[in-house]
Parts: C-alpha cells; sequence; structure tokens
C-alpha cells in the first residue's frame, strides 16, 4: 500500500502533456555577445562623431582635463611610494612587501605584518651577530642560551 502511494505521487508531479523547450545556451552566449559588439561598435562612432565637431579649443581643454587625470594619479602614485619607503624604515618591513602593496591602507598593512612576524627577544648581551651595548661583541654562546632562556621562560 505505501509503494502505491509512492507511484501515485510520482505519477501526479510530473507535467502531462506539457514539454520544456531546452534552451541553447551557446547561442544566447553568441547574441548577447554580438550585441555587445554591435554597442561597443557604436559607441566608438559616436565618440569620433562627437570629436570630429569638437572646436580645437574643446579638443585643447579634453586634452588638458585627461593630463591633469593622468598628472593626478602619478601624484598619487609618487606619495604611496614615498609613504611606503617613510612605513620601510620605521617598521622594518622591506621595501619591496610594500611597493608591491596594491591597496590604499599600506599602514593598516604593516600593522597586520608585524603582528603576525614572531617576535625575536635579543639577550641583554647582544645577539650573536650585533655587538653588544658595550661595543664588545658578544660571546655566540652565552648570547644563544640568554635568546633561548628568554624564548622558554615567557
Amino acid at each position: 500500500m505505501a509503494d502505491e502511494n509512492i507511484q501515485e505521487v510520482e505519477q501526479t508531479e510530473e507535467p502531462q502533456g506539457e514539454t520544456k523547450a531546452k534552451t541553447d545556451w551557446k547561442a544566447e552566449a553568441r547574441k548577447w555577445e554580438n550585441l555587445a559588439k554591435k554597442g561597443k561598435a557604436a559607441e566608438e562612432e559616436l565618440a569620433k562623431l562627437k570629436e570630429s565637431q569638437m572646436t580645437e579649443q574643446e579638443k585643447a581643454k579634453a586634452r588638458a582635463e585627461k593630463a591633469e587625470q593622468e598628472l593626478a594619479q602619478l601624484k598619487a602614485e609618487a606619495e604611496r611610494m614615498q609613504q611606503a619607503r617613510e612605513l620601510s624604515k620605521s617598521e622594518g618591513i622591506p621595501l619591496e612587501v610594500l611597493e608591491s602593496f596594491v591597496a590604499g591602507d599600506i599602514e593598516a598593512f604593516c600593522k597586520v605584518y608585524r603582528a603576525t612576524q614572531p617576535t625575536i627577544h635579543a639577550a641583554s648581551t647582544g645577539t650573536p651577530f650585533m655587538p653588544s651595548k658595550g661595543g664588545a661583541k658578544a660571546d655566540p654562546r652565552s648570547a644563544f642560551v640568554a635568546f633561548a632562556e628568554s624564548q622558554f621562560n615567557k
């Protein structure tokens, strides 16, 4: 009896006599691609027509506006690079890392970068590669022992 109910439900869910047309997605994509190409060509043609109707003064003004936009972009890039140089010196992050940074907030990147870097505690006598404050070279063994103690005794 339960099997009969399941079969009845399955039969009633199917549409009877209706056939759905399958969408040819490739044809639709080609259609929209052709429309986009025609739109782009019409836009370029309109721009050429507008440019041919411009006076010399309007053309010069358009060129000046374009040059001002490019100058503003170059100034912004130069300012960003100067900021990257300053932060590289102050934060100790390699300039190459900051140069490749594209987003606008370099300072936030520096904070995140510094937070993810392991903390290295220098021994009070200096590290094996750095002289101590007194100017004399520290004993590499004692510097290593001091460093290891500072790491394990956190």
